[in-house]
């Protein structure tokens, strides 16, 4: 015979978590999606979305640089618990990724870039003479031409790398595994770039504390975001800068600019 309800065990009994209410959205369109205010205990879940540009003066050449440090700092800043953090590359030679943050790997990486497109191969947008500038540069094309670098296969590993992160996160941390970091590939170095890191969430009511930064613009389209701007160091000395500095022409030296 069937048992009554009443005598199930705790084993045997379901328990449901309570739905989503109407209207919330799911999957992808969750992604950064505005969040309705709602009470629990008296706290107000505050839907935030905070835009924070990262800067860092870059290697010669290709070289990666470790910003999780940075990125981290701008979710507790921001003082979202749950939601998405966004990490956008802002130039056509840069890229973005996750992986180990090795000193020996990145050398590895930097030499593997170069076998996938070599700088000295021939390539359409390295041919200046044949390319327009804008018609308002000062100086005229002439002037253009002679300070546009010849870097396609800088765009081209850009590509490949790609150039937006979304990466999780839960209970106020970044949900990365224990040996990967974000990383900023430079690939058309040195430079002076910027990173655009966006945290959108849900916090508990409040405002978080904040820690003061200096305010960075870098062109129109952007101005209408407050901006803090951290510098971005990763502590790595890479040996392949003094043999640049000894051997500026051998390959893996090559800047076109």
């Amino acid at each position: 015979t069937t048992p009554a309800p009443a005598a199930l065990s705790a084993r045997g009994r379901i328990s449901r978590a309570p739905s989503a209410p109407r209207g919330t959205p799911s999957g992808r369109r969750a992604m950064c999606s505005p969040v309705r205010a709602s009470f629990r205990r008296d706290n107000v879940v505050e839907s935030v979305f905070e835009y924070t540009q990262l800067s860092l003066d870059t290697s010669l050449g290709i070289s990666l640089h470790d910003i999780t440090p940075q990125v981290r700092r701008a979710i507790r800043e921001s003082g979202v618990t749950n939601g998405t953090v966004n990490v956008l590359s802002r130039h056509t030679t840069t890229a973005v990724t996750i992986n180990e943050a090795e000193g020996r790997l990145m050398d590895d990486i930097r030499q593997y870039m170069l076998k996938l497109a070599p700088p000295g191969d021939p390539y359409l947008h390295n041919d200046i003479h044949l390319r327009d500038g804008p018609p308002d540069w000062p100086g005229g094309n002439d002037a253009w031409r002679a300070q546009e670098p010849r870097n396609a296969h800088s765009h081209l590993l850009s590509i490949l790398i790609g150039n937006t992160l979304a990466v999780p996160v839960v209970d106020g941390e970044l949900a990365i595994g224990t040996w990967q970091s974000l990383m900023l590939v430079e690939l058309d170095g040195p430079r002076k770039r910027t990173v655009g890191v966006q945290v959108c969430g849900t916090r508990m009511g409040g405002e978080p504390k904040r820690v003061d930064t200096s305010e960075s613009s870098s062109n129109a389209a952007s101005k209408s975001y407050q901006k803090k701007t951290s510098p971005v160091s990763d502590g790595y000395k890479d040996p392949m800068d003094a043999l640049c500095a000894e051997d500026p022409s051998a390959d893996e030296c090559k800047v076109f600019d």
